[in-house]
């Protein structure tokens, strides 16, 4: 599979960024991108070099993991999809760095903490209950005690132990809640519809 696409978008070029920095035009290095025409070892290695990875890397099929759900920024979420390991409706590429073996990816809903907007996957890593030491002060995705329901918050100290406060950029404060679980965000990230797979029937 041709990764083009992906490394040029993950440096942060344009087509016609990247396109001028090989001396070809930009509908070619589309052409490249898409499989429509054929990139032969050179370039392939001129591609790598400005890019700052491997060949192996521009040809090579990125790992997919499971968006396992929903979560709210700020707005409530009424119905999550959970499914079980190796399960999902939709799989998205896995970040570069990041284990694709116990990484999992939630869909955002809602925008109290830009600049992190709805609809953007956030990335993360949980396979235990309660709340790691590193959580706190960090942006999490956390899941209430109470009634499940999940946000994307930073974590803060309650009152007493075992509670939490959990804030936001754009929304009040949640204070003194008992958590199930909370996991550090890894990655954050636009969707890319063209990256999203569905019913892979893995």
């Amino acid at each position: 599979m041709n990764r083009i696409r992906f490394w040029r978008k993950y440096r942060h070029f344009t087509l016609e960024q990247l396109a001028a920095r090989l001396g070809t035009s930009a509908g070619h290095l589309h052409k490249w991108e898409t499989g429509k025409v054929s990139v032969n070892l050179k370039r392939l290695g001129e591609i790598a070099d400005i890019l700052g990875v491997t060949v192996i890397d521009l040809v090579q099929e990125q790992s997919r993991i499971p968006v396992v759900g929903q979560v709210g920024v700020g707005a409530t979420v009424e119905s999550i999809d959970d499914f079980p390991r190796g399960h999902a409706r939709k799989y998205a590429p896995c970040p570069v760095g990041l284990d694709a073996s116990y990484t999992v990816a939630v869909e955002v809903i809602g925008d109290s903490m830009l600049p992190i907007d709805e609809g953007w996957l956030l990335f993360y890593t949980r396979n235990y209950d309660g709340v790691p030491s590193e959580c706190m002060g960090r942006l999490c995705i956390v899941q209430l005690l109470e009634n499940d329901q999940r946000y994307v918050k930073r974590l803060k100290t309650g009152t007493k132990h075992g509670l939490f406060n959990l804030y936001s950029t754009n929304a009040r404060e949640i204070e003194d809640v008992e958590l199930a679980w909370a996991a550090p965000i890894l990655d954050a990230r636009p969707v890319d519809p063209n990256e999203i797979t569905e019913d892979t029937g893995k």
